[in-house]
This record gives C-alpha cells, sequence and structure tokens, in this order.
C-alpha cells in the first residue's frame, strides 16, 4: 500500500487511516457467495468473488487479492485490498473516483502456490466510477474457457488465449533414440491422445480422462495442433495414430527428463510459468513406435 501525502481534512482522518491499512475494519457480507445481485451502496464498493457458475471457489485457496486504486476528491491518491470473507468483500472508500487493478486468486496445488487472475464481470473495472454512487464489482475465476481474444478467433496453439493447461506437440523430425529422421505419417492419419489424471484438478474436482483428436496435416505450417485448456492437474498422456488405411500405431513421446529416449506413457506435472505467471506450457515430442 501506498501511504497518502497529506490527509485533506479532519473530518475524513479515520476513513483515510482505514485506507492505509489491508482490510482495516473493512466490513465484509455474511451472506454466501452467489445469492442475490447486489445493490449499489454510496461511498462502498463491494462485489462477490466465484466461479464462473456462481459457486463457491474451492481448491487449496491461500488468498484472495482484490486491489481498488484512485483519486480522493482532494487529490489524494488512495488505494484498498479488502478482505474476502465467505466469497464477498465490502469496503468503505473516501469520496472519490476509483477503479479495480490486477485482482487475483492465490491457489497452492502440491508443493506449489499459483497467483491466478481474476476476471471482472461486466466492463467498468476498469473505468473510473464515483464512490458516491457505489460501486459493484464481482470477479470469477476461470479454471478453463477461453480468454479474451479481442474479436479475434481463438489459436488452439497460443497458451495466453487459454485459461486452462496447455500441452504443445510436435512430431519429432530427427530422434536421437534411432540415430536418424523417423518417417512421418501420412496425410489423413488422425492423433487420439488420451490425458489421465493422477491428481485432482487445481480446484479441486476430481476429474476423468480427457481424449483429444488431432488432424495430421504434413503440408501446413503447423502440422498438428496443440492440447489445450484441460483442467489443471498431473496427467498422464498415451497415444495412438489411426493411419488412413485402417491400421494403428501406437504413438511414443519424449518429455521433460526423458531425452533421448521416447516413452509409451507420458508424465505430464502441472508447472508454473515463472515468466508471465499462471500455468506452464510444456511441451512434447512425439513419434510412431
Amino acid at each position: 500500500m501506498q501511504p497518502y501525502q497529506r490527509f485533506v481534512s479532519s473530518s475524513l482522518l479515520s476513513t483515510l487511516i482505514c485506507a492505509l491499512l489491508v482490510g482495516c475494519g473493512d466490513e465484509t457480507a455474511g451472506a454466501q457467495a452467489g445469492g442475490e445481485p447486489q445493490a449499489a451502496t454510496a461511498n462502498y464498493a463491494i462485489g462477490k468473488v466465484t466461479f464462473e457458475d456462481g459457486k463457491p471457489l474451492t481448491g487449496d485457496v491461500q488468498d484472495i487479492v482484490i486491489s481498488i486504486s484512485g483519486v480522493s476528491e482532494a487529490g489524494e491518491r488512495v488505494q484498498y485490498s479488502p478482505v474476502v470473507k465467505n466469497g464477498q468483500y465490502k469496503q468503505k472508500l473516501v469520496p472519490g473516483q476509483f477503479r479495480f487493478d490486477r485482482s487475483a486468486v492465490k491457489v497452492r496445488f502440491e508443493d506449489t502456490e499459483f497467483t491466478l487472475d481474476l476476471m471482472p464481470v461486466g466492463k467498468n473495472s476498469t473505468k473510473n466510477q464515483d464512490a458516491a454512487e457505489g460501486i459493484v464489482q464481482d470477479f470469477v475465476w476461470k479454471p478453463t474457457g477461453q480468454a479474451e481474444t479481442y474479436g479475434r478467433k481463438a489459436d488452439p496453439n497460443n497458451a495466453t488465449h487459454w485459461y486452462g493447461m496447455n500441452l504443445g506437440m510436435r512430431f519429432s523430425t530427427y530422434r536421437e533414440d534411432l540415430k536418424a529422421s523417423p518417417q512421418a505419417p501420412p496425410e489423413g492419419t488422425k492423433l487420439v491422445f488420451t490425458l489421465a489424471p493422477l491428481s485432482k484438478s487445481i480446484d479441486g474436482r476430481d476429474l476423468k480422462p480427457i481424449v483429444f483428436e488431432r488432424e495430421w496435416r504434413p503440408k501446413d505450417v503447423t502440422p498438428s495442433d496443440d492440447l489445450n485448456d484441460f483442467p489443471p492437474a498431473n496427467y498422464e498422456i498415451t497415444g495412438v495414430a489411426n493411419l488412413p488405411d485402417g491400421t494403428t500405431k501406437s504413438i511414443v513421446f519424449q518429455g521433460a527428463g526423458d531425452y533421448p529416449n521416447y516413452v509409451a506413457k507420458g508424465k505430464v506435472p502441472l508447472g508454473m510459468d515463472l515468466l508471465l505467471g499462471g500455468y506452464g506450457k510444456q511441451n512434447f515430442g512425439w513419434g510412431l513406435e
């Protein structure tokens, strides 16, 4: 939190002191998240934090950070980080104009704590809003789903276009284990990949195996698309290539730690992207057995 440069008047003293502290004396709504829409209350910012379907957050949630910043009527910079309790927050505001900065949920998965963006509901979160009119701003955590692409078609090979976990799949044009360049599958081959969960999802859900079907397009710049937007968890991957002549061949994989070998069952652990934050996109090489 950044301190004020000066107090604007004695009448605002207690409110301004509270604005300096994270959650200091904030009122929190007692009802569970996902109830009736909240009515705006003058000089308060209120809202809910839920999943997209309105249900309360699950998983090993460590913290929820809501960031509010603005300028008071006296021209002072103000920042708040209200306490979220039972999926709701209620923050008293000094008179002025306010907007929401990046807000996030911190979730532990095994030995790693992930900081994941909360998505604001509606289009007003980044606009300055008058405290006197009351501000209502809800947030949702989207473990999977298509991210904002600003009118462009979502790219299956661009991990930033998806909230979920992504796995890069590239045919290996040279295999060190064979000391040769393997023959590529013929055009028209259908690739079937199965991800068998080895853990619950990061949001605590039990998962079932996920099957992806991909076309093999040897004449394209990207002959086959990545596996994208699946629930973040640990998995084991297997695969089968269905050739145009009706025969099948098993797919083998080379992931982190496998080099120079290829394995019939690859391990796909959930990892963090240390540069961009969120989930790390892993890249697997693959070939035919």
